[in-house]
């Protein structure tokens, strides 16, 4: 409760947290598919199997080839339109590549092109490097940028993706994505390059409104995890009903009578 409350039920002034030893073995799999649709479908085979990994992501060729550009290196591979990059870690290399050779026949049998290992220290860099600077990289490609973190149904994520892309050509606004595959947690960001400020803002405004109510269509959340704060009261509003609103703002005056802590946010 405290920690979702973004601030606006109280101060955490001391925490006593248990951490998880470092894994003895972390490898990757850089997964190419044809398309978006084969790699989203393959996902949920992916989290029922036998090891869960400890991440599965989902990119697309434009936003790769954005962050080779902003790094100047090299991608492992850019010859697909998606992928996915799924690791796993263990407690020694045997129960790893168990998990691993698992995955890769299950991904190749679901329509990927390959599935090429990262073992080392170098090559895990590669790829993780260059997904760490996703943002970087599509902040650097544009004059201004904007955020719709929204998290969807798995089975939904391909889709939303799709009607991102048709909102792109119907507004003439660049969009480009990445996100979290295996929770459906989705990173979408419109560019504004040379718009002026009031198209930009018009057109902003547009795009995400309906992006939001899509994601309220289909069964997602506004957030993902990066919270309501100012700009999605609104749309928070519009997506959750009166009685949770309602319920949210008891428990506000129960923790903050005076209405003192972080005002303004979330309601």
């Amino acid at each position: 409760l405290m920690i979702g409350s973004e601030g606006t039920l109280g101060v955490i002034t001391e925490a006593t947290l248990r951490l998880l030893p470092i894994p003895a073995v972390t490898v990757s799999l850089l997964i190419p598919f044809p398309d978006l649709d084969s790699a989203i479908r393959t996902v949920p085979k992916i989290m029922r199997a036998k090891q869960v990994p400890t991440a599965v992501e989902f990119m697309q060729k434009e936003v790769i080839l954005a962050a080779t550009e902003y790094l100047g290196k090299q991608f492992p591979d850019t010859s697909s339109d998606a992928y996915l990059l799924v690791s796993y870690d263990g407690p020694n290399r045997n129960v790893v590549d168990l998990a691993l050779d698992e995955v890769a026949e299950l991904c190749i049998n679901n329509g990927a092109v390959d599935a090429l290992i990262s073992d080392t220290p170098e090559r895990q860099q590669s790829v993780w490097t260059a997904r760490g600077t996703f943002l970087e990289a599509i902040k650097a490609s544009t004059t201004e940028m904007d955020e719709c973190d929204v998290v969807v149904p798995r089975g939904e994520i391909a889709g939303f993706i799709q009607y991102c892309s048709t909102l792109e050509k119907e507004y003439n606004l660049r969009i480009m994505s990445f996100g979290h595959a295996g929770d459906g947690n989705l990173h979408i960001y419109a560019l504004r390059d040379d718009l002026d400020q009031e198209t930009w803002n018009q057109k902003l405004k547009l795009v995400f409104d309906k992006m939001y109510r899509r994601a309220d269509d289909i069964g997602g959340k506004v957030s993902g995890e990066h919270g309501i704060g100012y700009a999605k009261k609104g749309f928070l509003k519009e997506s959750e009903s009166p009685v949770l609103m309602q319920l949210m703002i008891g428990i506000k005056n129960t923790f903050d009578s005076k209405g003192i802590m972080n005002p303004g946010k979330v309601m």
